[in-house]
């Protein structure tokens, strides 16, 4: 075997000295550098969830406040009862007195059917056209906010003597109700 002439020497030395470096890179900077970038990743993953969490704290104070606007506007929006009997009773007697105000007749207020969380009446009455406005308005504008779902108007009598006459009327009123959760002072929201 000859002796290595002077640039092989070198060639070898340089070949062995880039096949270190690789082993190095492989061995010991590649992973280190991965390691940096995955923990900046977890750095800005953590960064975004302490971010989110700011923000929820920072809304809390706000959604407390709606809250308590709500709890005490709730009986502008919906009956306070106890159970659906008496949001029922309180709904017909709020027909009722809308119609005493308005000089109207009351022929019946009945029950009707609701949806859970809703009271209905259906009521028939005799009333002066001119103050079926009034009525419908008083209706409509009182705390608790009500819903004319149906109102139908028969003028027979108008139509039948030519003059102005007292007309009937069927309405159907809903509201929502709300009973008192266990403790008495909330009420529950449906």
């Amino acid at each position: 075997m000859s002796a290595l002439a002077l640039r092989e020497r070198r060639l070898i030395a340089l070949g062995l000295l880039a096949a270190v470096f690789a082993l190095v890179w492989l061995v010991a900077v590649r992973p280190m550098l991965a390691g940096f970038a995955e923990r900046n990743e977890r750095r800005q993953d953590l960064l975004g969830t302490y971010t989110r969490g700011e923000r929820v704290i920072g809304a809390m104070r706000v959604t407390r406040a709606a809250a308590r606007v709500q709890r005490a506007t709730l009986g502008q929006y919906a009956i306070l009862a106890p159970d659906q009997a008496s949001a029922i009773d309180i709904l017909r007697e709020r027909v009722r007195v809308a119609a005493r105000a308005n000089q109207a007749v009351v022929g019946s207020v009945q029950e009707a059917p609701a949806p859970t969380g809703f009271v209905a009446v259906d009521a028939r009455l005799t009333i002066s056209i001119d103050k079926l406005g009034p009525y419908l308005a008083m209706l409509q504008n009182g705390a608790p906010l009500l819903v004319v779902d149906q109102l139908g108007i028969s003028a027979d009598q108008a139509a039948t003597s030519g003059h102005a006459a007292p007309v009937e009327v069927k309405v159907d009123v809903s509201a929502r109700y709300d009973a008192p959760r266990g403790n008495g002072n909330t009420f529950a929201a449906r």
